[in-house]
């Protein structure tokens, strides 16, 4: 088990470092084309774009965990951590179950959206598009996951 997690850990970092080699490449070749030899390459801002939006969402909750986010707790801290804990158990639960209605509807506007492709590189939406639900699904699997340490003994190192 612990080779197949460190094999999924060089999987994701790697899928982040390739597109935020994606974006910076695409500025690059923006700002030399345009400033160093006066002509212009309008696809490298849609490239920069596109590594962008992927570099967000498969970071945002693939790489980093809840705790390394910024939060803003100043009610949360108020509690004391009985309270602390029902607390975190209803924000995480609604969570899951906001994630979880909306990934059918995103399934479908995908689906919607499948033959489309980006203005000037003509590279699939789909493929732009895909981590974001990578990201929903993500998202509510890591709730599910808190939501079941919030649930069993131990439930301090989780709050």
């Amino acid at each position: 088990m612990a080779s197949l997690s460190t094999l999924w850990k060089w999987f994701s970092e790697s899928v982040a470092v390739i597109a935020f080699a994606v974006m910076f490449a695409g500025f690059v070749i923006g700002i030399g084309g345009r400033y160093v030899f006066d002509a212009p390459v309008s696809w490298s801002n849609e490239l920069c774009a596109i590594g962008y939006v992927w570099v967000v969402f498969w970071t945002s909750d693939i790489l980093l965990k809840e705790r390394q986010h910024i939060v803003f707790d100043v009610i949360y801290g108020w509690f004391p951590p009985r309270g602390r804990r029902v607390l975190a158990i209803f924000i995480t639960l609604s969570l899951a179950i906001v994630f979880l209605a909306a990934i059918p509807g995103t399934i479908d506007y995908m689906y919607f959206l499948r033959t489309r492709k980006t203005t000037l590189l003509q590279w699939p939406i789909l493929l732009v598009f895909g981590s974001f639900l990578i990201f929903m699904i993500a998202v509510a699997v890591q709730a599910l996951i808190r939501l079941w340490h919030l649930l069993r003994s131990g439930w301090q190192n989780h709050i």
